[in-house]
């Protein structure tokens, strides 16, 4: 009896290691409470080693009662668990340059991608991004 070959789909690979390794810079160089905002959505590292949150910008009352993000998923270099195939496009395109996608945010809101503070200094509003922020992310 011949036994029937069992083909197993290959696993889509992506490419998010734009935004991973910018929040790896900034937890390598000390930065605590680490967020990166985009015109879409958020990330923020996990507590795995080079897995990093998604969320959205919309807030939901959480299991403790308090304001958050909405969770969408979760990235790592290469690969994703988000179900949603316009937010991987979405998300692959700002991991291609995530420098421009956090200059463009804090041009269009007035506040840093990353800690969200106002910026007011010219060349942090010309930049997009607070001079902190950008050596502490390595942008």
């Amino acid at each position: 009896m011949r036994h029937p070959i069992i083909r197993h789909s290959a696993r889509p690979v992506y490419t998010f290691a734009g935004i991973v390794n910018a929040i790896e810079e900034a937890q390598n160089r000390g930065l605590k409470r680490i967020t990166m905002r985009f015109a879409d959505f958020i990330v923020k590292p996990s507590k795995y080693a080079g897995k990093m949150y998604v969320f959205s910008h919309d807030k939901e009352v959480n299991q403790w009662g308090t304001m958050s993000n909405v969770y969408l998923g979760w990235i790592t270099s290469t690969e994703t668990n988000l179900g949603e195939v316009d937010l991987i496009k979405r998300v692959q395109s700002v991991a291609a340059d995530p420098y421009s996608a956090a200059k463009l945010y804090g041009q269009n809101t007035g506040t840093c991608s990353c800690c969200a503070r106002e910026l007011t200094n010219p060349l942090s509003i010309e930049l997009g991004i607070g001079p902190i922020c950008r050596e502490k992310f390595g942008l």
